[in-house]
């Protein structure tokens, strides 16, 4: 079969083809054998006939026969090939290959997607400026491609940056790589987790990639990670219960069912987690499963073998397709047109487009132009609906315009300048949501008190102009600053670092929300600036830090005495309680945690961050939403049912219990360095009568015996599976009163 009627030494760069098409009727042998139909299909990157033979439901030796192939003979994309149907294929039936087809990424035509001079592919992948191959020919070495030649035919594209292979540029300039990698757990060995990071200017594209888990009897999760040592309270995932009568991991091109799951991925993702722990079920099968970021047309699950009593998976072996997002440099628009990326900006009939984090930008060609637009030519076509026009007019007339444009001009530009810094301030108070503030002060009968905004000059007052001498913290979200204002109050201000519609309706959610709060043991907030690129939060000034850090930071172990413990746990319940009871409207925190509890210069507890808290009224007892919250402190119940309760908040307040006691993280290693849940290690150190091995020394040291075991019996029952057998918050918050009062430690 002659696949390609083009002679390749004639062939130059940008020449438009033909590609023909194969029509025909079954032969006579064909329809004595039973085949009714011939169906063309036009051959995609990564099919072989094997695979073709599989998608259509027929065998390798009548697409062979039928296309006079050899058994081992190469064939190339965009080739017709002939596949015999014995049944008549369905009108709408698409097959669905592992990568989408190569005909829809980024396709040369006649005009060049690379830099002038430059190698355009390599292979069958066309490589679009500001990527290049060789010295010169990409933007900055970030973009540089390698075109491996060796043991590959056709030679494969490298991204030499991340060291990843390029299977192709989409349209929208996006690459798709393969990964892998993967989180795994094999039952009755240890598991294996995932911490995947690509630097700045990749992100994980949240367009093309999914989350995606296969097994049985497992609990797989995904989250975000924003630095070194910091995971987002941005956690997914999904629980995969198996069947057990069905055979639960055969081979399978599809993700469908209770052995597969897919769930969508963070926008402007660049580090994240993934974990996979079997669940504690009786009559398990002893397959391993897995978990993994993958292109969302992924299917070639059948290259997991799954099924064997393995100690640990082979991954080496994996292909995985994920695609990767990029920007430009660093910086704004309006700094590369001044000369500070990419000579100056985009290329000519082109829009320059900011990140929506304002780090880095994107060029799109204008309407009616199509090409690259990174190039300084690269799009090419006309605006639509113009003509030209050649219009004369005397020298007269020429200076009389000129005249009347300088003066309307410099007219202009004094507005201009006068409206400039209020238009700004405007644009950042609608982004950084003041419209659903302003509508959420109106539609509720909060104080206008309650709910300041300050003017952005008065917070550069107090923060001397964010200097970094004035800097507390750096968080997942933003960075903390320590100010005055001009009262003399001393507050702490948290800028933002990222802002997505996600994060604006966390915003405005605990501005509204501490609006109404008044307690001694919640942070106060005073209010917020909206006239920032990024959304400030001005709060009261918290000394000592978080609970955390004086519990698990080396070098603070044992720095809490026990009295101080006791307290502390008593007031994180009384603020629960009051949240759950005694406010105007129930609040449920959702994340509950020792880094969300901060201590104040007598070190008094103080329940902060109400981001993804939510009011609820009277007569609803929970809340219906997206998993969200911290691995480690998620209640199971609301994990599998996505029904958050005010006793999912108990639960994770007994994690914080089970911290105070035993001074370990919810989620620590061993001695064997393997990880451990702080729950399960300590129920099952009550049940085997091993208590004072997990407690801490200085608790046991300082601790009344029947305080240690009344505080331990509360955080078992909080931590309980079933959420109608834990206590109710008031409940937990009397007994830790009564505690303290009855060996004498009344409140100071």
């Amino acid at each position: 079969m002659n696949q390609n009627p083009y002679d390749s030494r004639n062939l130059s760069v940008g020449l438009s083809l033909l590609v023909p098409l194969r029509c025909a009727c079954p032969t006579r042998n064909q329809t004595s054998s039973g085949v009714k139909f011939l169906l063309t299909y036009l051959i995609t990157w990564g099919d072989s006939v094997s695979s073709i033979a599989k998608m259509f439901g027929t065998d390798e030796q009548s697409i062979n026969a039928a296309n006079d192939l050899m058994a081992d003979q190469t064939i190339f994309s965009l080739t017709p090939i002939m596949v015999p149907l014995k049944t008549e294929p369905a009108t709408n039936k698409s097959p669905n290959p592992s990568f989408v087809p190569a005909s829809e990424g980024i396709s040369i035509g006649s005009t060049s997607m690379a830099k002038p001079g430059c190698q355009e592919r390599c292979g069958n992948v066309s490589i679009p400026y500001p990527f290049g191959i060789g010295d010169y020919c990409y933007y900055n070495k970030t973009y540089s491609i390698l075109c491996n030649h060796s043991n590959s035919n056709p030679a494969v594209p490298f991204l030499q940056y991340l060291d990843l292979k390029v299977l192709e540029f989409l349209p929208d300039f996006s690459v798709r790589v393969v990964y892998n990698s993967v989180a795994s757990t094999c039952r009755g060995h240890s598991n294996k987790d995932l911490s995947i990071s690509v630097d700045f200017p990749f992100t994980f594209s949240t367009t093309y990639n999914y989350f995606t888990a296969v097994g049985c009897d497992i609990s797989a999760s995904f989250a975000r990670r924003n630095g070194k040592n910091d995971t987002d309270t941005d956690t997914d995932g999904c629980m995969l219960l198996c069947n057990r009568t069905l055979d639960p991991m055969s081979p399978s091109t599809y993700c469908a069912g209770h052995t597969c799951c897919k769930k969508p991925i963070p926008s402007r993702l660049n580090m994240y987690d993934v974990k996979v722990l079997h669940l504690d079920t009786s009559g398990a099968s002893n397959s391993c499963s897995i978990a993994f970021l993958a292109d969302r047309n992924f299917s070639e699950y059948n290259q997991f073998d799954l099924s064997s009593n393995m100690k640990e998976l082979n991954s080496a072996s994996y292909r995985i397709p994920a695609v990767l997002d990029w920007v430009i440099e660093n910086v704004t628009c309006e700094e590369a047109r001044k000369g500070r990326a990419l000579g100056d900006g985009c290329g000519k009939n082109t829009n320059c487009v900011d990140s929506d984090d304002g780090h880095g930008f994107k060029c799109h060609c204008s309407e009616g132009f199509q090409g690259n637009p990174y190039l300084h030519n690269g799009c090419k076509g006309s605006k639509p609906g113009t003509s030209v026009v050649v219009i004369l007019i005397s020298g007269i007339g020429i200076a009389l315009t000129l005249i009347t444009l300088i003066a309307i001009s410099l007219w202009s530009y004094t507005q201009f300048v006068k409206r400039q810094q209020i238009r700004l301030k405007q644009k950042f108070f609608k982004k950084n949501g003041g419209l659903l503030l302003q509508q959420e002060i109106s539609s509720h009968d909060y104080s206008v008190e309650n709910i300041k905004i300050f003017p952005i000059e008065e917070l550069e007052r107090a923060t001397d102009n964010f200097n970094q001498s004035r800097i507390l913290g750096n968080g997942g979200f933003g960075t903390v600053y320590k100010g005055m204002l001009s009262d003399g109050k001393i507050v702490a201000i948290k800028k933002s670092k990222i802002v997505d519609d996600s994060q604006i309706d966390q915003f405005i959610n605990e501005v509204v929300i501490l609006s109404q709060i008044n307690h001694r043991n919640i942070v106060k907030l005073f209010g917020c600036c909206l006239e920032t690129q990024v959304p400030l939060l001005v709060y009261e000034f918290v000394l000592n830090g978080t609970l955390s850090y004086h519990l698990h930071d080396e070098g603070q172990a044992s720095s809490l005495s026990w009295e101080n413990r006791l307290r502390i746990a008593t007031e994180i319940a009384g603020a629960l309680a009051y949240l759950h009871s005694a406010a105007s409207n129930p609040i449920y925190h959702r994340d509950i945690k020792s880094t969300n509890i901060l201590l104040d210069g007598n070190y008094r507890a103080k329940v902060a961050d109400f981001g993804i808290s939510r009011t609820v009224p009277f007569e609803k007892t929970h809340l219906t939403t997206l998993v969200q919250g911290t691995f480690g402190y998620l209640d199971p119940e609301y994990f599998h049912t996505g029904q958050f309760t005010e006793k999912s908040d108990v639960y994770s307040f007994g994690v914080v219990l089970l911290e105070i006691l035993t001074a370990q993280k919810a989620i620590f290693f061993n001695g064997d360095q393997e990880e451990r849940s702080l729950i399960m290690h300590f129920v099952s150190s009550m049940k085997e009568n091993r208590l004072f091995e997990v407690l801490e020394a200085r608790v046991i040291q300082e601790g009344h015996m029947e305080q240690l075991l009344a505080v331990s019996k509360l955080a078992k029952k909080c931590v309980k599976v079933n959420g109608k057998k834990r206590p109710g918050m008031k409940e937990a918050a009397a007994v830790l009163e009564g505690l303290r009062s009855f060996h004498g430690h009344p409140d100071r």
